[in-house]
């Protein structure tokens, strides 16, 4: 018993100086040196007013940065405490409620919309929610139709319940639920409120209580209940001209606009609040890993840069041979992107005060620049730190393990992933003094050696880079 308690503390002690974002710490200068320069580069060379991004590495460093103009005719400029309309990353926030709410066994993902809402004529009421969560339910998408994006310009100061938006502008059904795929606002509109019906308290109330105030996330707003404190920046696009974006989209991200959208697109929120949300969602530190691999079963659809897959509430991507998932968010005047990649720990959060920028090729460049402070942090390690020796390293899977003192003690030696999960361990005999560990059969990413001898440990950093 002592021997496991001893273990767990150990794991305990890892994770939290390498996991999640409980111990972070700046990148070094000269990493996010780079990281701004890719940053100042994406803004000449993809046409954009503004971005602003935030990310946090497998050790838990973080760095946020931002480029270009908040406003173009006032020539602000952007800065880290701009916030963002969100978009549709408002539904991975949705669908993690959900996904609560299923862990506290008060749904299930096979219950049917009439058993929770009332009829909705566009609406089959047998509808499962696993079919509203992975947009496999056939419901027409009611910003589909131009006659509701119309009324956000027309009527901005308009309040509507997205009973009445669906019931007057909806469409039949395209599909059978469960046979294809539609990517549908409607869906996630459906699922806000049956989360207020469940809990009897508004989505703005039910997000604070369940994600908001126990994650510390307070750059976070729903619109149009909440009051945002801080400084929205603008964002840019065109009303008539096509890759033009010169107009200012305030116009029509109105109250109208917030309330037709509800829980499909209303939150506003800061790249920070952003990337702690996704790396807590994806790291497993909100829901269960079990509800996270039915999260990130994916439909193949080809959704745009870099994305091949819808989940239930994650879209999959994949940037240079590795696979990620968070969420994408498009609106007149913004771009969002979210993500974050298991095997590295890399987790990415991108904001552009631009409709239709290129998020797939910026991410690109900032991701496979962290992806080179991996390597070189490890490179750079003075080898009279440690008594542990590791090489080659970067490798491709045969790790060669050697200790520089010549005690004759047993030695444990302990292999982690990022997340602190065991990935080989062994126990050298006494007098031994190097081994080869093999993780061929390992994805690519950062991992740590723990060698234990007595009741002192050791750790080294090893990559495995294919």
């Amino acid at each position: 018993m002592k021997s496991d308690a001893k273990k767990i503390a150990l794991i305990a002690t890892f994770l939290v100086l390498h996991g999640g974002v409980k111990a972070q710490t700046s990148l070094s200068p000269e990493r996010a040196a780079i990281l701004q320069q890719k940053l100042d580069n994406s803004v000449t060379a993809f046409n954009l007013p503004g971005i602003s991004a935030s990310i946090i590495n497998a050790d838990g460093d973080y760095w946020s940065g931002a480029s270009g103009l908040s406003d173009i005719h006032t020539l602000d400029l952007m800065n880290t405490g701009h916030l963002f309309y969100q978009a549709s990353v408002t539904k991975m926030f949705v669908a993690t409620i959900i996904f609560q709410l299923i862990e506290e066994k008060q749904i299930s993902l096979d219950d049917s919309v009439g058993l929770y809402l009332p009829v909705i004529s566009t609406v089959p009421s047998d509808t499962r929610i696993r079919y509203l969560l992975n947009h496999r339910s056939g419901i027409y998408d009611v910003f589909s139709n131009a006659a509701a994006r119309n009324n956000w310009y027309a009527t901005p100061n308009a309040i509507w319940n997205p009973k009445d938006v669906m019931e007057t502008y909806n469409s039949n059904p395209s599909f059978a639920q469960g046979t294809s795929f539609l990517y549908s606002n409607t869906n996630y509109m459906l699922l806000g409120m049956i989360i207020e019906q469940i809990t009897g308290d508004s989505f703005a109330q039910v997000l604070k209580d369940k994600i908001l105030i126990p994650y510390n996330l307070n750059q976070t707003f729903f619109l149009p209940e909440d009051t945002v404190t801080g400084s929205i920046t603008k964002g840019w696009t065109s009303f008539t001209l096509p890759n033009t974006y010169d107009t200012d989209a305030a116009p029509i991200l109105t109250t109208c606009y917030a309330s037709m959208s509800f829980t499909s697109g209303a939150l506003i929120s800061s790249p920070q609040d952003v990337v702690k949300f996704t790396r807590l969602l994806l790291s497993g530190e909100i829901l269960s890993h079990a509800t996270l691999d039915i999260m990130r079963t994916c439909t193949n659809v080809n959704l745009g840069n870099n994305s091949n897959g819808y989940g239930y509430g994650l879209m999959r991507y994949v940037f240079d041979g590795k696979t990620y998932y968070g969420h994408a968010g498009d609106l007149s005047g913004f771009t969002q992107l979210t993500v974050h990649n298991n095997t590295d720990g890399i987790t990415l959060t991108i904001s552009i005060n631009r409709n239709n920028a290129p998020r797939g090729a910026i991410a690109i460049e900032l991701l496979s620049a962290l992806q080179n402070e991996m390597i070189l942090s490890v490179e750079a390690q003075p080898e009279n730190e440690s008594r542990i020796e590791v090489y080659p390293n970067p490798s491709t899977g045969k790790v060669n393990i050697k200790f520089g003192d010549k005690t004759n003690q047993k030695k444990r030696i302990d292999i982690y992933n990022h997340l602190g999960q065991n990935v080989w361990s062994t126990m050298l005999k006494n007098g031994k003094h190097s081994i080869t560990a093999n993780l061929k059969n390992n994805p690519d990413g950062l991992y740590f050696i723990q060698v234990t001898e007595g009741l002192t440990s050791e750790t080294s950093k090893i990559i495995i880079k294919r």
